[in-house]
């Protein structure tokens, strides 16, 4: 995660040095707006609005992973649940979370 990082840094460092050698002014039409703008703020706006495409995408992604496991939890749940219900009660060991008991029988002849 860390080296992830690291390239972002390095990639936004590249962009900016970039951004910053080309200064000179450009003519942009976007829409109904037709003006003279820095290059600088063309490529900041162009790099910053393809940050937040791919942000938006991840948290929709996300979002789809979250409800996935939640409908699969749910229904582990219920299968358990359903095991544990068709099960005989003396095959269907209790699940601890304490450590086994060591029981020795001694045989008496």
């Amino acid at each position: 995660m860390q080296i992830l990082l690291i390239f972002a840094l390095i990639f936004a460092l590249g962009v900016a040095i970039f951004a910053v050698q080309n200064a000179t002014p450009v003519e942009i039409g976007f829409l109904m707006y037709q003006g003279e703008i820095s290059l600088v703020y063309v490529i900041l706006l162009s790099v910053l609005a393809g940050a937040l495409i791919v942000f938006l995408l991840s948290i929709f992604k996300q979002i789809t992973l979250y409800r996935r496991i939640r409908a699969l939890d749910k229904k582990n749940q219920s299968l358990e649940q359903e095991l544990h219900n068709l099960a005989p009660k003396e095959t269907v060991p209790a699940q601890s979370t304490e450590a086994p008991s060591q029981e020795y029988h001694s045989v008496e002849q």
